[in-house]
């Protein structure tokens, strides 16, 4: 639940008078869990692991504008509660940042759709992310145990994103990033393009994205190769998915293909992944979820790699309150290899969501 707040405050806090007239309001969550994490290794260490999951602190606000035009900006801070850190600081890491998460200014018509600048998911990320039973938890189909989806659901510094209006349940969500912030001379721009069309409609959801990249000269930018053999490389994806949601069970499916392409040899390699999740409600408090993650094995030049993965995780939630939960997750990754390493979590957290 979100609390409204009179945007004079912020604005004393900030010193920007501007804001006074405009209404903010104030999201996020604080997410903790106890885990026991074990390596999967031949000596089979483990330990017992205090974990902060994605908690955050969303602020934001719109000023109406007039004539179906408003003006719209957030800021989302992520940290970690058992060390008052930014979200992957262990300990003075000046490259680490507190606002990590969607950060942006824009513009936003009825007619004409959303666009925004700033730090943003793309729109291949954003049309599946509702679809993870695991959302932010042990058993996270981003791959908390490395054996998740592709690489590709991200988010960039220098977003551009547009996002349509609604027309019959249809949306279309379109992002660039610029690439190339910095100038160096005789330099190739990387590239960046993110669509995806989603569609809902009562308990139906579906949606096509796409994902393309190529990286640029080394130090251009957010799109910059690591290396000058890298100028040119590319890395697309594709991913298909939908979810049926109908009284007390929920059920989702995502199918994605990812091909990189190596500028100096050009021989590419592809991978396909597949995501299957359920979640039952057996009571208004209870519920029990599911998710099965296939990483698949690459292919390149007629040969199969040994790289692919399996992530299984089941848990079941406890809703304490309308803002309070409890839950248990347990989430182990087998993977296909000669070093064989199998690493498991139990975990048991509490989140509160405001």
């Amino acid at each position: 639940m979100q609390k409204k707040i009179i945007a004079l405050a912020i604005a004393s806090a900030l010193t920007v008078p501007a804001l006074a007239f405009a209404e903010a309001s104030i999201s996020g969550q604080a997410n903790m869990s106890i885990d026991n994490y074990n390596d999967g290794a031949a000596t089979s260490a483990s330990a017992w692991q205090m974990s902060s999951n994605q908690s955050r602190i969303i602020v934001k606000g719109s000023d109406d504008l007039g004539g179906g035009l408003s003006a719209m900006w957030q800021v989302d801070a992520r940290f970690s509660l058992d060390t008052g850190r930014a979200n992957g600081d262990t300990g003075g890491n000046a490259n680490v940042r507190l606002f990590d998460g969607n950060n942006y200014v824009g513009v936003k018509s009825d007619g004409m759709g959303t666009l925004t600048l700033g730090r943003n998911d793309t729109p291949y990320k954003s049309s599946t992310r509702k679809l993870d039973v695991f959302f932010d938890v042990a058993g996270d189909n981003r791959g908390t145990l490395g054996g998740g989806m592709g690489g590709h659901d991200s988010r960039y510094d220098n977003a551009l994103n547009y996002t349509s209006p609604n027309f019959s349940g249809i949306t279309i969500g379109y992002s660039t990033v610029f690439g190339g912030e910095t100038p160096v001379a005789n330099s190739t721009k990387g590239s960046l393009m993110s669509l995806a069309a989603m569609y809902e409609q009562g308990p139906i959801y579906a949606t096509i994205a796409i994902d393309n990249k190529k990286l640029g000269t080394p130090g251009t930018g957010d799109l910059a190769g690591a290396a000058a053999a890298n100028v040119g490389d590319t890395d697309n994806a594709f991913k298909l998915a939908g979810s049926y949601k109908q009284d007390a069970i929920a059920a989702s499916l995502i199918y994605e293909k990812q091909t990189t392409k190596p500028a100096a040899t050009g021989v590419e390699t592809t991978q396909a992944n597949l995501y299957l999740a359920g979640k039952f409600n057996i009571s208004s408090t209870d519920a029990v979820r599911a998710a099965y993650t296939k990483h698949g094995a690459s292919k390149s030049g007629g040969a199969t790699g040994t790289d692919d993965a399996t992530h299984l995780a089941i848990g079941y939630e406890h809703g304490m309150s309308k803002a309070t939960s409890v839950y248990a997750t347990y989430a182990k990754k087998t993977t296909n290899s000669a070093v064989n390493v199998n690493p498991s979590v139990l975990s048991f957290g509490m989140k509160h969501a405001f």
